[in-house]
């Protein structure tokens, strides 16, 4: 009869999510997650069987939990400009909080190993598409309701404000003065604003 588990899987996996978004997948050791985690590495092997599978597991969370309550309002069916701007203005307030230094775990990700995840899953691709699809329904959805200018392409600015999220994520992680990212956040807004019919 095999011993019982000692630790909860989700807690394991949320407290993974920290580490690898603090170091970066290279960054982390077995021994790190082991120590962080509070368990030994046999056991961290076999809940996980490898280094890959408990960061697979980490980014999965990561975009449950945190994409999700970063991102919800904007993927709202009704979503519009307040959505945008709201979105912006936190984001452009960050600098100040504890995302400072560690930035986004699925923008780092895209940063250490390009286009794909080292575990060939595909969640940097899906994290992009979903940004860019979100700011897309958001502008349509604004366009459909009369606010924005006739000419405006809602997928064409919604790259440009994917462009513009990601690049304050790498700014966040790399501890860019809150100032910055500020000016970066009101230079966005007002490119919204010109788009207003």
């Amino acid at each position: 009869m095999g011993r019982k588990k000692s630790y909860d899987r989700a807690e394991l996996v949320e407290k993974a999510m920290e580490i690898f978004r603090d170091h970066g997948f290279a960054g982390t050791s077995a021994d790190m997650l082991a120590k962080g985690l509070g368990v030994n590495r046999y056991g961290l092997y076999s809940e996980f069987g490898s280094k890959q599978g408990l960061f697979d597991a980490a980014i999965k969370r990561y975009d449950e939990v945190v994409v999700e309550r970063n991102f919800g309002p904007l993927e709202s069916a009704d979503a519009g400009i307040n959505e945008i701007r709201a979105l912006i203005k936190f984001f452009g307030a960050a600098g100040e909080g504890p995302a400072s230094g560690r930035g986004c775990l699925l923008c780092n990700t895209a940063v250490e190993f390009g286009p794909d995840d080292p575990g060939g899953a595909g969640f940097v691709q899906r994290y992009f598409k979903r940004l860019s699809n979100a700011f897309s329904t958001a502008l349509r959805n604004a366009k459909d309701n009369g606010q924005l200018r006739h000419s405006v392409d809602p997928r064409k600015e919604a790259d440009f404000f994917t462009s513009s999220i990601l690049g304050m994520f790498v700014m966040l992680r790399a501890k860019a003065p809150p100032k910055t990212l500020k000016r970066t956040a009101d230079a966005a807004i007002e490119h919204l604003e010109q788009l207003l019919s």
